[in-house]
């Protein structure tokens, strides 16, 4: 019966975390279901008790409070207890902490087998819990991945946002580890090729076919072709070099053309046995494109159609868009796309997303993959727990711990 109460508990457990961030009541109500479903004539629902924990690293016997707020947040003042290499605190959804632990305990009453010889016939197991976690839980991410970020580096993306964007990308150069995940880079506007700074703006759109390729994508899919002198890790690196040194574009704003160019970077050089993505930034509504059409909107929105439905996730982040600043798509009226706004497109380009009342400071509170940020010189406006953000979840995987 022991037996019986833990396997029930950690089916409940991980059957409710891969809800945890983004729908915490439905988590804990699928926990509870399946606890119910897997112990032998089922348990006193009262008696299950369902709560939440944010995991991290922990390192020389402290938390790695790094993690925070791209793995989890359990808002400030936290109470941390660090088992190994990692660290947990409890979490309140109620209250906007994000979460990445469930943790489900029940006492359960069992029949006693030789015990009714002495007059007793059942008892208490006392309590027993299972834990379980979503995402790197603490540890490196170990997830292959094949990932092309599009940095928008526009006009309107000059100065200080330039700044932020070039530091967000290259939080993620130095997040990954270039032996499980590969990089590629992605410029918006195109860049000039041959030139010390690979990632110069070029004055000239593509024609969006695969001889453009390192126009858009002047920094290809990195561990492929040679052994480990491909790692980006280093500050010398050619996509160091790339993220360093990227300047500003007068094109105007094409995100159709980027997205097809990385879906065929990923499609032809990338790893079959990995997670394929893009992580598209932009600050505003498609306004360029290669088709000689002025439907720029639907033209964006089918090319990520086209990348989800080869597998190839999608994240998109609106810099900037928050209110007033919010743009309307300029498209001919004969597409569905006229007058919506341009965080409704990178809402429906992300993978599984919707967007939440606009783009109302840093929206990401139901944890799918369209994020919101504002433009501000403050720390709130830091790009780079965005992009780390969504970068670890794409090692979304769900574990059993030791976090009770």
């Amino acid at each position: 019966a022991n037996m019986d109460l833990y396997n029930a508990l950690d089916a409940g457990a991980l059957a409710g975390v891969p809800m945890v961030k983004d729908d915490p009541a439905q988590a804990e109500r699928t926990a509870r279901e399946y606890v119910q479903l897997n112990y032998p004539g089922g348990l006193p629902d009262a008696g299950v008790t369902v709560g939440f924990r944010c995991l991290i690293g922990a390192e020389h016997g402290s938390p790695r409070l790094s993690d925070i707020p791209m793995v989890c947040d359990p808002g400030a003042g936290a109470s941390w207890t660090v088992e190994g290499k990692i660290a947990y605190a409890a979490c309140t959804p109620a209250l906007g902490h994000v979460c990445n632990t469930l943790v489900v305990s029940s006492p359960a009453t069992v029949d006693y087998n030789f015990a009714p010889v002495l007059g007793v016939f059942d008892g208490s197991t006392g309590g027993r819990t299972a834990a379980a976690c979503k995402g790197a839980c603490g540890e490196p991410p170990e997830v292959p991945v094949d990932l092309v970020m599009i940095i928008d580096r526009t006009s309107s993306m000059n100065g200080v946002d330039t700044d932020n964007a070039r530091r967000a990308a290259d939080s993620v150069r130095r997040t990954l580890d270039p032996r499980l995940q590969w990089l590629s880079l992605s410029a918006l506007g195109p860049s000039r090729i041959g030139l010390t700074c690979r990632t110069q703006a070029d004055s000239v759109i593509g024609t969006a076919h695969t001889g453009d390729l390192r126009r858009c994508v002047p920094i290809g899919l990195t561990g492929r072709g040679a052994s480990f002198g491909s790692d980006y890790s280093s500050g010398s690196s050619d996509m160091a070099r790339a993220i360093a040194c990227f300047a500003n574009s007068s094109t105007g704003t094409d995100l159709a053309d980027p997205v097809r160019m990385a879906t065929y970077e990923l499609e032809t050089y990338g790893r079959p046995e990995a997670q394929k993505a893009i992580l598209l930034l932009s600050d505003g509504q498609p306004n360029r494109s290669t088709s000689g059409t002025r439907d720029y909107c639907r033209e964006s929105d089918q090319a990520a159609s086209a990348a989800k439905a080869k597998g190839i996730e999608i994240f998109t982040v609106g810099f900037g868009l928050d209110g007033a600043n919010d743009m309307a798509c300029p498209d001919t009226t004969a597409s569905p796309w006229r007058g919506r706004m341009a965080t409704d497109l990178l809402a429906s380009m992300a993978t599984d997303s919707i967007k939440d009342g606009g783009c109302p400071g840093t929206e990401n509170s139901d944890g799918d993959n369209y994020y919101c940020l504002p433009k501000s010189t403050g720390a709130s406006a830091d790009l780079s727990d965005v992009f780390r953000t969504a970068v670890t979840s794409l090692t979304g995987h769900s574990r059993l711990v030791n976090a009770q």
